[in-house]
């Protein structure tokens, strides 16, 4: 709780509650979750883990609580730019130490989320004395962590599916699924389908983090791959795209064709057409300049 929240009612020292950081689930281990969550797309599940240490007796008596109102720590979410609040996890104030595990629904996550820690009067007292807690909800801890879940780039959601269903060929590991129109919003524009075939690439694209040399090496050419195709679509839109609103995959997809050539205006229809190899090497290079794909060393 900050130091210059002030409540008309006692509160106990900031001492008394301590809250850890919160640390994420990830390919079976727990590790720290920073401000943001890398190549989150919104299929990905969030598992978050955190540690509260809280001296009871002392909540109570600096309250003014002693007398056994019920206190109970709420541990949640909320989404900063769709307003939604996912549900909480309610832990009733006796413990000193406990762990507590918050599972977040990835479909109503948005962009960005805030994780809140509240410790919370739960009934209404009917004789309180001045200064006193006295309503449920009266908030006597808290403290929110912002989460960002997506970035300006495009983002890329991916499924398993069976391709002959899809009508893709089937001898494909990958197949990129664009939008109809630059205007569509850039959450969830694009849909990376992933053929179960491959369970080499499968393998490698489900997994967040300690790939082998071989899996890394797949997902870097998809990448690259992938900035190719997206950067190819966006030329062929560019006299549209200017105009897109911000928060739109066109947007998206101007600002990454920016980033990846020099100029990307100056490849009209004709160029590209006639110095294909010469737009895919340019492509590669800048996608591998700004983290995209492999490194040459």
């Amino acid at each position: 709780m900050a130091a210059s929240d002030v409540r008309p009612y006692l509160i106990p020292a900031a001492d008394t509650v301590k809250g850890s950081s919160w640390s994420r689930f990830v390919d079976g281990e727990w590790e720290p979750l920073g401000e943001a969550i890398e190549n989150w797309d919104y299929r990905t599940e969030l598992k978050l883990r955190c540690t509260i240490n809280v001296d009871t007796l002392s909540v109570r008596s600096q309250s003014n609580l002693d007398d056994g109102s019920p206190l109970a720590f709420h541990f949640g979410w909320r989404a900063l730019d769709t307003f939604l609040v996912g549900p909480t996890q309610r832990v009733p104030l006796s413990d000193k130490q406990f762990d507590v595990v918050v599972d977040i629904d990835p479909q109503y996550a948005g962009a960005s989320i805030a994780l809140t820690r509240r410790l919370v009067l739960e009934r209404d007292r009917l004789s309180p004395l001045p200064g006193e807690a006295r309503h449920a909800g009266s908030i006597l801890w808290s403290d929110e962590q912002a989460l960002r879940l997506t970035g300006s780039e495009a983002m890329f959601p991916t499924e398993v599916v069976d391709f002959e269903a899809f009508g893709i060929d089937r001898g494909a590991s990958w197949h990129l699924r664009m939008p109809s129109s630059p205007d569509e919003p850039a959450m969830g524009a694009l849909l990376l389908l992933i053929n179960p075939l491959d369970t080499k690439l499968v393998k490698a694209v489900q997994k967040e983090k300690n790939h082998t040399d071989e899996q890394l090496v797949l997902v870097q050419e998809m990448e690259e791959d992938l900035v190719e195709e997206i950067v190819r679509w966006s030329l062929a839109h560019w006299e549209e795209l200017e105009d897109c609103d911000r928060e739109s995959f066109g947007a998206a997809a101007r600002g990454l064709a920016l980033r990846v050539l020099d100029d990307p205006s100056a490849w009209t229809a004709e160029s590209v057409l006639g110095s294909s190899m010469d737009l895919r090497s340019s492509i590669v290079a800048g996608a591998r300049s700004i983290g995209y794909g492999r490194l040459l060393s």
